[in-house]
């Protein structure tokens, strides 16, 4: 008997779909499905509010273009609105394991090599194509950081040195000034990986967008507490081992940005997430020794196995 979602029994007719599951990780407003079909191939069913419905277009059209570039990432199957207004994008479902937890298992040398095939992937994914955009990397800076401060300064709990921390953003914006721009994941880290067969796939492009190739390393704290050897593989993946001088200075940079706006966030999801956005601030001042380091601790060079 063939397994049907209310309104797309005409999409799982089409690929001979047996069963439905909900996918329930991640932080995405979508509703999430996992199918299969007759044949074991399964696919991943995003529904999304219909006022989404030109962002996810947008989406699923950069999702072609970097199937191109011949990554291990879910491929783009189908995109379409129904006759009620629901949207709706089909993807393949990328096998594999967790890449937190198949990290967790693996040597420090088999973790450094999948953060060096994930910042090579990463490499190539900055490399497609973008638009012109209206607005420079500084112009969006001078937009949003405001607002962030003024959320850190209104909300009932504190960063352990937060003044510090602000005075560090303060005195250091300006090198947002000439950014370049490029198509980033959004997201990129561990929890968005899969492993399989000694090789890292690449999931959930829900949060891309065109961004300074460096925002892209900024959620490097959810790798470095899994194994710091897969973000310094990472690192020096992307820049084939020839890490860049400014990189660092604009990474501690968006260190500084990230805890600024951590806090103030997970205070709407409820005490578990203000303590994880407290530990994470206690780990980043521990890893820049108080802001007073430009090179992260966790950070372990070029490494020879």
């Amino acid at each position: 008997m063939k397994i049907m979602i209310a309104g797309f029994e005409q999409l799982c007719s089409k690929y001979g779909i047996v069963s439905a599951a909900p996918l329930l990780k991640g932080w995405s407003g979508d509703k999430k499905y996992i199918l299969e079909n007759g044949d074991g191939e399964r696919y991943v069913l995003r529904l999304s509010d219909h006022g989404l419905c030109e962002k996810k277009k947008r989406q699923f059209e950069l999702l072609q273009k970097i199937e191109l570039l011949g990554l291990d990432c879910s491929r783009p199957v189908e995109f379409g609105v129904t006759a009620d207004g629901a949207v709706y994008t089909l993807l393949s479902y990328l096998e594999g394991e967790d890449g937190e937890t198949a990290v967790a298992a693996l040597s420090d040398r088999a973790v450094y090599r999948l953060g060096v095939e994930a910042g090579n992937c990463l490499r190539k994914l900055h490399s497609v194509d973008i638009p012109p955009q209206e607005l420079t990397w500084w112009d969006r800076y001078l937009e949003k950081m405001p607002r962030k401060i003024a959320a850190l300064n209104a909300c009932e709990y504190k960063l352990p040195m937060q003044d510090k921390i602000l005075d560090y953003y303060k005195t250091h914006y300006e090198i947002m000034k000439n950014r370049p721009l490029v198509l980033c994941h959004g997201d990129y880290h561990l929890g968005n990986m899969i492993v399989n067969n000694g090789n890292v796939g690449i999931i959930d492009f829900d949060k891309n967008g065109i961004a300074d190739p460096y925002d892209e390393f900024k959620p490097f704290c959810w790798n470095v507490m899994v194994s710091e050897y897969f973000e310094t593989g990472l690192i020096n993946g992307y820049f084939e081992n020839s890490v860049p001088d400014d990189f660092w200075r604009i990474l501690k940079f968006y260190t500084a940005e990230s805890l600024i706006s951590h806090l103030p966030w997970s205070v709407k999801f409820g005490q578990r997430e203000i303590k994880t956005a407290l530990e994470v601030s206690d780990n980043q001042m521990k890893w820049y020794r108080n802001f007073e380091l430009d090179v992260p601790t966790w950070y372990k060079g070029i490494q020879i196995f």
